[in-house]
């Protein structure tokens, strides 16, 4: 390939000494030519840095960047944003590998998508995944907008989908950041991760970028292989609480579309659902139905096809304690 763009290879590292050389790994196998990596170690405590630091020196593609102190994902997304020379931008997880033509493919996508669909509008590509579990599972992780033959998911349909759960034709599937290809001038543009966020801070961005019309675009072949590792910052607690800061700061958004009360109530039910609090599950649930009958049934039947998905959840985080 030649006379091809710069593509910027974005990956945060925090206390990933066992996985960041694998995830480094498969960036450098990339068959994209023209490509840099950008990585930001979070403030490592277990020689994480080193590796990196000796990566950097065998491979001149590598840049690395060391953050002072712990801020999350989204204070070192944010890092590679601005430090990003290439036109676009793909983040990879330290935890994670991509297959080779994982870059050449997303490009491919979007610039296609740009040419026939876009006229103008922001597009977004994620790519399906497969996640491997430790108990032994792996499955299939679905991403929206893979047919190339329409219009992708857009606007302010995603965010509804997002916020409120209720199903819109076409839009489904996982848009998550490590898997995700973008010009780097619309991270700029939505002004980077928000560091409020310490998870869910790629919902969020996806929310943003939704309503100022987005549109997502999606590759259905895995090309991404995720480790689902359970870190220090991946706690139930915290997903529940960053899920109902997403619909406080999106709260006139949501009130529109459904009632707020009911959104946060539910994620907190669905939450302890997850957690395996079952007499506070169903406690949640009765009280739903009788404030809110319709709408819980309604959000039951959507969240049908999600039930799978939420026992492995469960069962993840059950079998990390």
């Amino acid at each position: 390939m030649t006379d091809t763009p710069l593509i910027t290879i974005g990956i945060t590292c925090h206390d990933a000494a066992g996985t960041v050389a694998r995830a480094v790994g498969s960036a450098l196998a990339q068959n994209w030519k023209n490509f840099e990596i950008v990585i930001v170690d979070d403030a490592s405590t277990d020689g994480a840095s080193l590796i990196l630091q000796s990566l950097a020196a065998q491979h001149p593609r590598i840049r690395v960047l060391t953050n002072i102190k712990n801020g999350g994902v989204a204070v070192s997304r944010n890092r590679i944003v601005e430090e990003a020379r290439g036109e676009f931008i793909v983040f990879f997880d330290d935890d994670d590998e991509s297959v080779p033509e994982r870059l050449y493919r997303q490009y491919r996508r979007i610039t296609d998508y740009e040419r026939k669909f876009a006229n103008g509008a922001f597009v977004i590509c994620h790519t399906a995944r497969t996640q491997s579990y430790p108990y032994g599972v792996v499955r299939y992780e679905p991403t929206m907008g893979t047919d190339e033959n329409v219009c992708a998911p857009h606007g302010e349909a995603v965010a509804e989908r997002i916020l409120t759960g209720r199903p819109v034709p076409g839009v489904f599937g996982s848009i998550a950041t490590c898997s995700q290809m973008a010009r780097t001038e619309i991270y700029r543009d939505l002004g980077g991760f928000d560091p409020a966020f310490r998870r869910g801070e790629d919902t969020d961005l996806n929310i943003r970028a939704a309503l100022k019309g987005a549109h997502f675009v999606g590759i259905s072949d895995p090309l991404v292989i995720q480790t689902m590792t359970l870190t220090g910052d991946k706690k139930l607690d915290e997903e529940c609480a960053s899920n109902l800061r997403l619909l406080k700061k999106y709260q006139v958004f949501v009130s529109e579309k459904l009632s707020y009360s009911f959104c946060c109530r539910w994620i907190e039910a669905k939450y302890d659902f997850i957690a395996g609090r079952r007499a506070k599950f169903m406690i949640a649930i009765f009280k739903l139905l009788f404030c809110h009958p319709a709408a819980t049934l309604k959000r039951a039947v959507w969240a049908l096809p999600n039930i799978g998905f939420n026992v492995r959840i469960r069962r993840f985080y059950n079998e990390a304690k």
